[in-house]
């Protein structure tokens, strides 16, 4: 079948119109027609889809059902036996900087779990900071808008789907559907802005980090998380990375590629965290396979029991993964640089 129209366009970071193909596949997840290529920058490495989707047909490789548009489901953290729950609010009070939630004195045992709950409520929970004011960009429906407001976080949002923005005002009414560098947010305003998996999406990258960074309080931080192009699921499996997914990721970032647009953006990168989850290198495998023809050993391994043992073995190697800077997933927290 005949593709969406396409454009052609150039280097997002450096404005070059030197490209390198590197992988070519359709897509995958929810069948837009046609076949899609992602080009490497000679000049400056950035990986981007080239030629992409017309500007006006970008809403079609959006089905109704995408997942992030669903009714979502926050991780608040503040669920399970009592005995959870004061391991969260020490974890929080010590690591994230939730304060008020200290309780004193808390046991060894509470303190071991907090320990062991610590990476994960870093992952589900923005760190407090200033007076609590907080902006997730692409929203989708308010996952992460619900768990904010739990720990105590104003909340807004953006949301250019108005289904999901409908579900998102659950938490919060102030939510602006519509692109990134037109919402009207005044500067300085907010002290976390984050944006999870939206801005490989964009047909800006650039310009969306340098509007999300003028939002920032002075001392303020913005989150980006985006799948990492330079992590070892890309590398294993080519133009069958999960994290492709053409034609609606519109742009591929590594640590360094992420780095650089916030520099370009008038911003500087402050840490990178990594993540590796089995069910990325699960997607992965399931996809090289089928480019190979091995369609029944495709649908072999994902068979429950099959796909049960593969992500338990994954479990146990993946923590190296990540610890070795090649997680499928980055998170870069990023502030406003004063000589921007």
């Amino acid at each position: 079948m005949a593709g969406l129209p396409t454009v052609e366009v150039d280097c997002a970071l450096c404005g070059s119109d030197r490209a390198d193909g590197v992988w070519t596949t359709p897509d995958r997840a929810f069948g837009v027609p046609g076949t899609y290529t992602v080009v490497r920058c000679r000049d400056c490495g950035f990986l981007y889809q080239r030629p992409r989707v017309r500007d006006d047909r970008l809403a079609e490789c959006y089905p109704d059902h995408y997942p992030r548009h669903q009714m979502p489901s926050p991780r608040v953290p503040f669920k399970g036996s009592p005995a959870r729950i004061r391991a969260v609010r020490w974890a929080l009070a010590r690591g994230l900087g939730y304060t008020g939630l200290r309780d004193e004195p808390v046991g060894v045992l509470t303190r071991l779990r907090a320990w062991w709950l610590d990476r994960r409520l870093r992952w589900t929970c923005p760190p407090w900071i200033g007076r609590g004011r907080y902006l997730d960009v692409g929203c989708g429906s308010g996952g992460s808008l619900g768990v904010a407001r739990a720990l105590g976080w104003q909340v807004a949002g953006i949301e250019v789907a108005a289904a999901a923005a409908a579900k998102a005002r659950r938490f919060t009414d102030e939510i602006y559907v519509g692109d990134i560098v037109e919402a009207p947010f005044a500067p300085g305003r907010f002290d976390v802005v984050t944006a999870f998996h939206v801005l490989e999406h964009v047909t800006d990258p650039v310009a969306a980090l340098r509007r999300m960074l003028a939002w920032l309080a002075p001392d303020g931080l913005l989150i980006v998380e985006v799948p990492n192009a330079g992590g070892l699921g890309a590398r294993l499996f080519g133009r069958a990375w999960s994290g492709l997914e053409l034609p609606r990721h519109l742009s591929h970032f590594t640590p360094a590629t992420l780095a650089r647009a916030v520099e370009t953006a008038g911003g500087r990168a402050i840490w990178c965290w990594h993540q590796a989850k089995p069910r990325y290198y699960l997607w992965s495998w399931s996809n090289y396979l089928r480019d190979h023809g091995l369609d029944r050993l495709a649908w072999a391994s994902e068979l429950r029991p099959v796909y049960g043992v593969l992500k338990l073995v994954l479990e146990i190697g993946l923590p190296l993964v990540s610890r070795a800077g090649r997680g499928e997933v980055i998170r870069l927290g990023a502030a406003r640089d004063a000589r921007a």
